[in-house]
């Protein structure tokens, strides 16, 4: 072989090899969002958890992956949980409330952003703007696809 095919044999070869590694490190199970792939480390305060009804549990970034992802598992879905902004506690995502489009985007825009108690979603309202949505309001804003 002459030397600058094996050159560019090995350069192949070190950049499958570098390719390869990098997507196992990117798809470790619980590293990235289900739906949209954000780093799940950077979103830890507005984590969504969405599980099926066989016990699975998806993550997602925030409010707004984990609304379509419940849409998307249609019958599969059976429940999920969100997190609090300011306590960052996880709540039954049906107990939230949620500010929709504020000047504050916590993951994904338009924005979605959960809280536990619907006076502190006011007190955030008063401050960044937004209309407050209880959890069915939320899933229809999804279904309707956002905007």
């Amino acid at each position: 072989m002459n030397p600058v095919r094996r050159n560019l044999f090995i350069l192949t070869l070190l950049l499958c090899v570098s390719f390869g590694l990098l997507l196992s490190v990117n798809a470790e199970e619980g590293k990235s969002c289900v739906l949209c792939g954000m780093y799940l480390t950077d979103y830890t305060h507005v984590k969504y958890t969405v599980t099926d009804t066989d016990g699975k549990e998806y993550v997602t970034c925030g409010v707004q992956c984990g609304l379509i992802l419940q849409l998307n598992l249609k019958k599969k879905f059976q429940s999920a949980t969100m997190t609090d902004l300011f306590s960052h506690k996880n709540i039954p995502a049906d107990k939230g409330w949620y500010v929709y489009r504020s000047s504050v985007i916590t993951d994904m825009a338009p924005g979605l952003i959960g809280f536990r108690d619907k006076s502190r979603a006011e007190q955030f309202i008063k401050g960044f703007g937004g209309e407050l949505l209880n959890y069915q309001q939320a899933l229809d804003k999804a279904k309707a696809g956002l905007p």
